[in-house]
């Protein structure tokens, strides 16, 4: 395969997951911040401060107007905003350029329906979000967008080695993202305390289960027991949750190994599979520790020097 396809595949696959990342973290912190409205103020700004931790170069583009909703301008800058690197707009706009440069190596069904969503939110922009009902509206549309493309290459697209390649781009960017939004949100967490708003403490621990669309498979193993530990350990080691980063780490190892074949050690293979190595057999010496700062920290460092070990193994001509 030419380096320049699998280069744009990588890239389309992580541009489709950032941007489902996205739409899904604002529908939640826009219901967290409803919940919270007229109770805890600070809780709710937090939030979307988070977005700004998560997305790191983000910036707001629009000041926010006396007497908006404080959603507003976090809203207008993640979604609708094209200039915004990390807008919804942004990235779907740069998979359907990447996905345009490598047309004959994707089916029709999945360039028809990148293509719709990208339309629908051109739309959006030149219509304008007015409120939030419209911004709900639109996000909610515009998340079973993606869900389309994302089922269309599921279930069209031959398993060769762009498919790998798109896979391996998708996944690396779902475990960045997710150590990522665990490092902005954990410590807050960590130093709170139940007393004697229990239900707005739990409510916390719940939207991180939702940012990290891993609220029902966690109560497929726990049930209602909300705990912070049980929580932790299983965003961070669970074996089969898609969202956790053991699994992650898993996942991008495999699609590493199917790629340059499973003899072949490569130097993004290496790391990846130190950082898994560390995730199965050492979750119990760190959960103990309880030093999630720095564990999440070293996650990010390693899965950049993945991104890095990769574009210099397969794209760098």
């Amino acid at each position: 395969m030419l380096s320049r396809v699998a280069d744009s595949l990588y890239w389309m696959g992580r541009y489709l997951e950032r941007a489902e990342n996205i739409t899904r973290l604002l529908l939640v912190t826009e219901d967290f911040s409803t919940e919270t409205h007229g109770l805890a103020e600070d809780l709710a700004q937090t939030a979307w401060k988070d977005m700004l931790a998560i997305f790191p170069s983000a910036q707001l583009s629009r000041e926010v107007a006396p007497f908006a909703p404080l959603s507003m301008p976090y809203l207008h800058a993640f979604f609708i905003d094209g200039s915004n690197p990390y807008s919804i707009h942004f990235s779907l706009r740069r998979a359907r350029e990447n996905a345009r440069s490598v047309r004959e190596a994707l089916t029709l069904e999945v360039f028809l329906a990148l293509n719709e969503v990208f339309r629908s939110l051109e739309a959006y922009e030149r219509k304008g979000m007015m409120d939030l009902p419209a911004f709900r509206d639109a996000l909610g549309a515009t998340r079973k967008g993606i869900f389309t493309v994302v089922g269309a290459i599921e279930h069209t697209s031959t398993r060769d080695e762009g498919w790998r390649f798109l896979k391996l781009g998708e996944s690396l960017e779902r475990s960045l993202r997710s150590a990522l939004v665990l490092r902005a949100k954990l410590p807050a967490l960590l130093a709170a305390e139940a007393r004697g708003d229990a239900p707005l403490y739990y409510t916390q621990w719940r939207s991180l289960l939702r940012g990290l669309s891993s609220l029902e498979n966690y109560r497929r193993v726990y049930g209602a027991r909300l705990e912070p530990n049980l929580v932790i350990g299983f965003l961070l080691f669970d074996p089969d949750s898609p969202r956790s980063l053991r699994y992650g780490a898993s996942i991008v190892r495999d699609y590493l190994a199917a790629i340059s074949g499973p003899a072949a050690l490569t130097a993004p293979a290496r790391i990846v599979g130190k950082l898994h190595a560390d995730l199965r057999y050492d979750d119990e010496a760190l959960m103990s520790r309880g030093d999630f700062a720095d564990l999440l920290d070293r996650v990010v460092a390693e899965l950049a020097k993945a991104h890095d070990a990769i574009a210099t193994q397969y794209f760098v001509t």
